[in-house]
């Protein structure tokens, strides 16, 4: 049975993994945050929105967060990467190891997200390292605002 796109699903793997999916809004429970010790592993990657009240349960959450827990978000797509660095206090004590920014290629007019480390970033003075299109093979610009964009990548 297939999930709907605006439904939220929470899947824990045995390899401490958790994955979110969906849309982040008032129908997603987020309890699970209350629940997760030791060092955790969020993926991000199917987040497809999130809106403020998903916002404000996000928060509520993450300040129930166990002390013993470490998480690293990693594959988080735009709509989080907006959020990160909008709301303060949206990680809580966590970081960002891995993220997706929009990119658009000015020859051909290709689109995509392309998948960075904040390592990677940080190497090349925080910004993003040169990504080539792969239909035309030309060199692809960050369809935002990079400075504004790479803030979280900055301020770690």
């Amino acid at each position: 049975m297939a999930i709907e796109l605006t439904a939220f699903a929470v899947e824990h793997e045995p390899d401490g993994t958790v994955y979110l999916r969906g849309v982040i809004d008032e129908n997603a429970d987020l309890a699970f945050f209350g629940g997760l010790h030791g060092t955790v592993t969020v993926n991000l990657r199917a987040v497809r929105r999130i809106n403020s009240y998903g916002v404000r349960s996000w928060i509520e959450a993450i300040r129930l967060l166990p002390k013993d827990a470490r998480l690293s978000f990693v594959e988080c797509p735009p709509p989080v990467v907006d959020q990160i660095n909008m709301v303060a206090g949206f990680l809580g004590s966590g970081e960002v190891t891995s993220f997706y920014a929009p990119m658009a290629c000015t020859s051909c007019g290709h689109e995509m997200d392309a998948l960075f480390t904040v390592e990677m970033c940080r190497d090349v003075g925080g910004r993003i390292p040169p990504v080539i299109c792969p239909n035309c093979k030309a060199q692809m610009e960050v369809d935002d605002l990079e400075e504004q964009y790479l803030l979280f990548v900055r301020e770690g």
